[in-house]
């Protein structure tokens, strides 16, 4: 199944063209991170601290992917 991705600061520079990926039924924001390093492995470090939404809500990692989710990375941020 198909899902959304959508990528910010510093995550989006590793995954700079990347807008779609295929999942498997059953599969959750840990199995995402997974399949997302495997993609690149040099975002390890990044995923590992960042945060998932779907559909606009923060996940935690038991989170179960549907088909058709907008997913967002968000990695952490500081401001001024």
């Amino acid at each position: 199944m198909d899902i959304q991705l959508l990528f910010f600061a510093a995550v989006k520079d590793h995954f700079p063209d990347l807008k779609k990926i295929e999942v498997s039924e059953g599969d959750s924001i840990l199995n995402l991170r997974k399949i997302l390093t495997h993609t690149n492995p040099g975002s390890e470090s990044i995923l590992k601290v960042s945060r998932f939404a779907v559909n606009q809500s923060i996940v935690g990692d038991d989170f179960v992917l549907m088909e058709g989710s907008v997913v967002a990375v968000l990695p952490p941020s500081s401001g001024g």
